[in-house]
């Protein structure tokens, strides 16, 4: 199928995309037309957060086109945005430890969307792959969050305020990852369209499997309607696909583009786990009512917020 997209990668990726979208909805047609007189709420519901994240994932594909820059603005919106949801829920009044944590996440995001690291010689310490600015970041958030209570010179509630910010810092750092992935040469987008059908198919058939044979609680108060048959559904199929996007890393087999798939799925079910509990601590359903059927930001990528940084690290140590 000729679709005259450039990209070799996504060209590849993309009639299995498009199949994937098209299989959703006539599963989620087919779920319409069975259960529509007993599930009419959830129904809705689904058809909601389809309808909400199919442009958002075919703009997210769309994006990898044209490289670094456009897919870098678009994680990066989504960073930024997803760290403003954040401060908001937690209620953050102190402004310095939030314009620390901006200006940190902001430069890192800035100097990823450059299509080449390497052509920049202030940064070739940090390698073509970015890693070094990443450490850098760290470190720089790190101490910038902890400098702000010395600067104001105060001790009241330093640990609760200090804590926090570095939980927003740490997230969106752990997401940012995702703009790196780009930089994993040869297979920066590969890498990329890796995470997110990963992510994408574990989301989706651990909850089909979960609405279909859910049972078993996995677990019942960080995620109540979680199951282990959803949760094993949806490491199933992220393997299966796994298997299939062998060709996105010539270097790997089959059988362990396999395996890093279930990886990457337990992993995003951890990370999904890991927004649920600071969700239940904070006594919040969503992090927000931004996107329709979903919740916020936050509630949409908190998979992805682990998985981003694993496949960097996985493939940057492996060499692949």
């Amino acid at each position: 199928m000729d679709l005259g997209i450039e990209s070799e990668a996504l060209a590849l990726a993309a009639p299995y995309i498009l199949g994937f979208i098209g299989f959703m909805y006539a599963l989620l047609i087919a779920f319409t037309v069975i259960r529509w007189k007993k599930s009419q709420d959830a129904i809705r519901n689904l058809w909601t957060r389809t309808l909400v994240s199919t442009p958002l994932l075919l703009l997210l594909f769309g994006s990898l086109e044209f490289g670094s820059p456009t897919w870098g603005f678009m994680v990066g919106i989504f960073a930024l945005g997803a760290h403003r949801e954040y401060c908001i829920a937690i209620e953050m009044e102190d402004r310095g430890l939030r314009m620390v944590s901006l200006i940190v996440l902001l430069a890192l995001i800035l100097i990823a969307m450059n299509p080449n690291l390497s052509e920049i010689d202030a940064l070739a310490w940090a390698g073509p792959q970015g890693a070094g600015l990443l450490g850098a970041s760290l470190f720089a958030g790190a101490l910038g969050i902890w400098a702000v209570p010395i600067v104001q010179d105060r001790a009241e509630n330093v640990t609760r305020d200090v804590g926090q910010a570095f939980i927003g810092f740490i997230l969106i750092w752990f997401f940012i990852h995702g703009i790196f992935l780009m930089h994993l040469g040869a297979i920066g987008v590969g890498a990329c369209i890796f995470a997110i059908v990963n992510v994408s198919m574990n989301d989706s058939f651990a909850l089909i499997f979960g609405r279909i044979f859910g049972k078993h609680p996995f677990r019942p108060v960080l995620s109540p309607k979680k199951t282990w048959e959803g949760v094993f559904g949806g490491v199933t199929m992220s393997a299966i696909a796994g298997y299939v996007a062998q060709p996105l890393f010539p270097t790997l087999a089959a059988i362990e583009t396999a395996a890093l798939g279930a990886v990457l799925a337990i992993i995003g079910t951890m990370g999904d786990l890991m927004l649920s509990a600071l969700k239940r601590d904070l006594g919040l359903k969503d992090w927000s009512a931004m996107l329709p059927g979903h919740g916020g930001i936050l509630d949409r990528v908190d998979s992805f917020i682990l998985v981003a940084p694993t496949l960097y690290w996985v493939l940057l140590l492996l060499g692949v």
